[in-house]
């Protein structure tokens, strides 16, 4: 579902350890992804470096924590997942996206 203000999808990562760019055709001010495979979400908001993200990861005590790299890049048309994200080949990524 593609709005003006919105976007939301599905990736399924086609080579692990390769980023993945999606295009929504607006710049987002914040992502969320959810990966079913590690369990984990990943956010990023308009300001934060580029390829960063805060990560919430399922363990027997949730953890958040700062990924420094491998994390979420918003471009002017969309964002790109990091290999942190897309590690294995096959995973399957959740998003939402917000201008």
């Amino acid at each position: 579902m593609n709005k003006q203000y919105m976007a939301q999808g599905t990736v399924t990562v086609a080579a692990g350890g390769t980023a993945e760019t999606i295009t929504i055709g607006f710049s987002p001010k914040y992502v969320k992804a959810f990966s079913v495979n590690n369990l984990t979400q990943y956010e990023h908001f308009d300001g934060m470096t580029d390829d960063t993200s805060l990560n919430t990861a399922n363990h027997a005590d949730t953890q958040i924590s700062v990924n420094a790299a491998g994390g979420i890049t918003l471009t002017a048309t969309g964002f790109t997942l990091g290999v942190d994200i897309c590690d294995t080949t096959s995973d399957v990524v959740h998003w939402v996206a917000f201008r």
